[in-house]
């Protein structure tokens, strides 16, 4: 697969998913390396993969468009991948064909020779990186004759690493931010270009706060943080240091994660929960529960849509077991919702929850949920113990048997 002409073509790897004929238009490029002559527009390659950053490629690219500034030479994408019988492309890799990009290329990894000997014959000014998803090599930090730009929505040096906006919001943090930052060879510590705060309310979920911090991101890189790097006026050994002591480690989410324990977390701590693992892993709460006479059986339901509010201000729960959930109808200024209070939260407050999904079943509302489940007998949350004892294999809930009658 050519990118410039008269270039040897450059191997790709894909999986064996892939089928052996693919469609030309997906993979050939109009980039000519005579476009790279002295006295050009400064050339720019972006790298990103999840739609979260589509924005970012989309601002460049209408950026570049409409001035004479920069042009976007090549997207730099993970490769496509079989799901059931069909190839998916990142969301990234089908904007930028949408966009006419002169240049796609999608190496399994960005240590691939042939991907680094490509890059380096563009002789890219800048490389633009945002939610790309694979580690990049000295080779290729060396490529950009400017180097290579990161977009990080978080305020570092605070929450380094793959999980930013999710650790920040489990974290319980009053703001956050989006860093653009140099990329070196260690994750996420280049000296920093542009940085912005800004507050948080206390509703905000990742997915949403991930849109609008990469939303305002691309804004900031086009307006500030590009032609600064672009003019000379910011270089790597201009850009200000990060503050090593004042590191804090964002890793990857594990499944377990999203896992509510109300034995021993707090209300405060369990939405906080909910709100940084909306979309993946989600957040599961250990319910006790029947919707019929039969026995309760313990079920991990998935939860969403939370809110904490003071125990005072909802009398349903007055004279309850704590473990009992009981129903908080809606008003003009909150929809219905189940109620829960915490082990360690000594009555203080209580957690609202308003979309449930017990395994196999479809996601319904709290109050769905309260006709289901909660009216025939009382559902309660469950410690640890009691979980392992009342929940069938696999978890989800077994249909009582019927008892025929003579």
């Amino acid at each position: 697969i050519a990118c410039k002409s008269g270039a040897a073509p450059l191997r790709l790897t894909f999986s064996s998913a892939w089928p052996t004929r693919r469609p030309r238009s997906l993979w050939t490029a109009r980039f000519s390396a005579s476009d790279a002559a002295e006295g050009g527009k400064p050339r720019v390659v972006f790298l990103g993969s999840p739609e979260c950053v589509n924005v970012v490629l989309r601002t460049l690219w209408e950026t570049a468009e409409s001035s004479s500034d920069f042009e976007v030479c090549a997207v730099v994408s993970q490769p496509p991948k079989r799901k059931k019988k069909a190839i998916t492309k990142t969301a990234v890799h089908s904007l930028a064909e949408e966009l006419g990009v002169p240049c796609i290329l999608t190496p399994e990894t960005a240590k691939d020779e042939d991907f680094l000997a490509e890059l380096e014959a563009m002789k890219p000014d800048v490389c633009i990186t945002a939610a790309y998803g694979q580690y990049l090599p000295r080779r290729f930090l060396e490529a950009p004759r400017l180097g290579t730009l990161n977009l990080h929505p978080s305020l570092l040096p605070r929450w380094r690493g793959a999980s930013p906006v999710q650790r920040s919001l489990v974290a319980g943090d009053d703001e956050t931010g989006i860093t653009i930052l140099y990329t070196v060879a260690k994750m996420d510590a280049g000296p920093i270009v542009v940085q912005r705060s800004t507050p948080l309310s206390g509703s905000e979920t990742s997915p949403e706060l991930l849109d609008s911090m990469f939303k305002w991101g691309a804004e900031l890189l086009v307006q500030e943080a590009l032609p600064q790097v672009l003019s000379g006026e910011v270089s790597m050994a201009t850009a200000k240091e990060q503050d090593e002591d004042l590191v804090v480690k964002a890793p990857l989410i594990a499944k377990d994660e999203g896992k509510l324990w109300p034995h021993n977390e707090t209300a405060m701590q369990m939405r906080n929960k909910v709100r940084g693992f909306t979309g993946w892993p989600g957040t599961t709460l250990p319910i006790a529960c029947s919707g019929s006479a039969a026995p309760v059986q313990g079920v991990r339901a998935k939860v969403s849509e939370a809110e904490v509010v003071p125990a005072s201000s909802l009398p349903a729960a007055a004279g309850l077991p704590v473990e009992e959930l009981f129903f908080v109808p809606g008003d003009d200024d909150r929809k219905p919702a189940v109620g829960l209070r915490s082990g360690v939260d000594n009555d203080d407050n209580v957690l609202l929850l308003r979309s449930f999904q017990i395994p196999s079943k479809t996601e319904v509302p709290a109050e769905t949920f309260y006709k289901g489940y909660m009216t025939e007998q009382a559902a309660r949350w469950m410690r640890p113990d009691e979980e392992e004892k009342l929940t069938p294999k696999g978890g989800t809930p077994k249909k009582p048997k019927r008892v025929r009658q003579r």
